[in-house]
């Protein structure tokens, strides 16, 4: 009876200690969250640390949001423990955060089908629709039904390997290996001068060996046990309640944040916002071409004024320094080109030989059409439509970039006045009309309806006699028959459309 005395007398005393300590967790939890921003790198940019699925830069966030969301205790959080314990993970007593952080490993893993540099359907996205938005949206969702493929011919499963792990085996103990994890292997592991694999820094894992240690392609729980026990972190703080409280202030247990560490991990995180979520960068949908900035505006530049805050914080200031050497987990060169050519996709999604046909007519009418509808995000430049993910993108162009309209007017207007008529004008009008109403995808898109998602892209042809009537369009203009004949092609189009849909309704059932 004594004994039990003693213990409870600790209760009240560790209670007030974990309210008192509230503040210190919370800041500990804001430093653990921004420096996970940190080492997963731009989020806008396709990288080995911000792919499709779990990645290695992944884990930081769920232990950073949890830890932030529970200060009162953290051995329920998991603040006080490392981001792989194999012992604490085998026998389910690892940190809430570690736990829901490695069920996200097991149940949403990432795909060879989906790495940093392309994931088809989605993107690059097969000519259906001829409408980039739409042609992505279905490949998506064919993605999502488990009826595509992938670039290389093979099934894409990245969807089909989510939730696939049954939580009796989690509950049980399921051990990451190859055999049983089909995302344990990195699809685009680091190939920067750090390979290889994903370098572990600021507290986070990188990628290791299969069995966990070394180096190696394979995520950061390779060879790990885990042990599904959502109470075990309340388990263990359950019992912290019965022990005397040591350390902290004059011993009391209770921890008082300095004003360095509270200013050092607010520091951390506006720097991880700014790298993860600045989308001012090479390879952003967000900035067109290869965002050419102000020194000063650069996420280098950004980061360096926040380091500047504080200089004493070398855990920054070392960051800084080694992103400005493109040390730091980030998108390599290829894969920055390869966001550019893929994200940057125009409006209208042609296959080569369309847009060939296009920036020829274009051209033909004025020699900067095809300057002004692909820096307006019309068309594809043509280099963004041949790169094959290596190498340099130098585009034909200037890819899509706003920023060029303006002067592409100008041109066109002071070309309009000083070049010939295109002798040509009715046939490249009539390809333009072609091309951008039926890009040769009503047998595409006919055969996907038919449950065939990997037909190949119809040759640009006119099924429903677009020609004819749009000739017929051009000889009456100016006359008085031009409303007429306009009319007249409008009814032909309603007519075969309407044929089209009927031909084309039976093969959905």
């Amino acid at each position: 009876m004594e004994t039990r005395l003693v213990d409870y007398t600790d209760v009240p005393i560790n209670l007030f200690d974990d309210i008192a300590n509230i503040p210190y967790n919370e800041i500990q939890g804001i430093d653990v969250f921004g420096n996970s921003l940190l080492f997963s790198g731009d989020w806008w940019v396709p990288s080995a640390t911000n792919i499709w699925g779990t990645d290695p830069g992944d884990l930081g966030h769920y232990m950073g949001l949890v830890d932030m969301a529970l200060p009162f205790a953290p051995q329920i959080s998991g603040l006080d423990q490392p981001e792989i314990d194999p012992t604490a993970d085998a026998n389910g007593t690892a940190g809430l955060a570690q736990q829901i952080a490695l069920l996200a490993a097991a149940e949403l893993p990432t795909s060879t089908s989906c790495d940093a540099q392309t994931c088809a359907p989605m993107t690059p996205s097969e000519v259906i629709t001829g409408n980039t938005g739409y042609d992505r949206d279905i490949g998506f969702f064919e993605a999502l039904a488990g009826n595509a493929q992938n670039s290389t011919g093979q099934p894409f499963d990245l969807f089909s390997n989510w939730l696939q792990v049954p939580l009796s085996d989690l509950t049980n103990g399921f051990t990451f290996t190859p055999a049983d994890d089909p995302g344990l292997t990195d699809p685009s592991p680091d190939l920067g001068p750090d390979a290889p694999g994903v370098t572990g820094s600021l507290g986070f894992d990188g990628t290791t060996g299969v069995d966990g240690t070394g180096t190696g392609d394979y995520m950061p729980w390779a060879g790990d046990t885990f042990q599904l026990n959502l109470f075990g972190p309340f388990e263990d703080f359950y019992n912290s309640l019965f022990t005397a409280p040591t350390g902290g202030l004059d011993g009391t247990g209770i921890e008082i944040p300095t004003g360095t560490s509270v200013l050092d991990a607010l520091q951390n995180l506006t720097a991880g916002s700014i790298v993860a979520f600045d989308p001012y960068v090479a390879g952003s949908p967000a900035c067109p071409g290869v965002c050419d900035l102000p020194a000063d505006e650069t996420q280098l530049g950004l980061l360096q004024d926040v380091a500047a805050w504080d200089p004493t914080n070398t855990s920054l200031s070392e960051y800084v320094t080694e992103f400005a050497a493109n040390l730091e987990n980030n998108a390599t060169q290829d894969e920055t080109n390869d966001a550019i050519a893929l994200l940057q996709t125009g409006t209208y999604n042609f296959t080569p030989t369309e847009l060939a046909q296009v920036d020829t007519a274009l051209g033909n009418i004025n020699p900067e059409l095809p300057f002004l509808f692909t820096n307006d995000g019309i068309i594809t430049d043509p280099a963004y439509e041949a790169y094959t993910g290596t190498g340099a993108l130098d585009p034909v162009y200037g890819g899509y970039d706003p920023n060029l309209v303006g002067t592409d007017l100008v041109t066109l207007f002071q070309d309009s006045l000083s070049s010939p008529t295109d002798p040509t004008l009715s046939t490249d009008l009539t390809t333009l009309a072609n091309d951008f109403t039926f890009p040769g995808n009503a047998a595409n898109l006919a055969a996907l309806l038919a449950g065939d998602p990997v037909a190949a892209s119809a040759s640009a042809t006119d099924p429903t006699g677009l020609s004819a009537d749009f000739s017929s369009l051009l000889a009456s203009l100016g006359a008085t028959a031009g409303s007429d004949a306009l009319s007249q092609s409008l009814s032909d189009l309603s007519t075969q459309f309407a044929a089209e849909f009927a031909n084309l309704l039976p093969s959905l059932f």
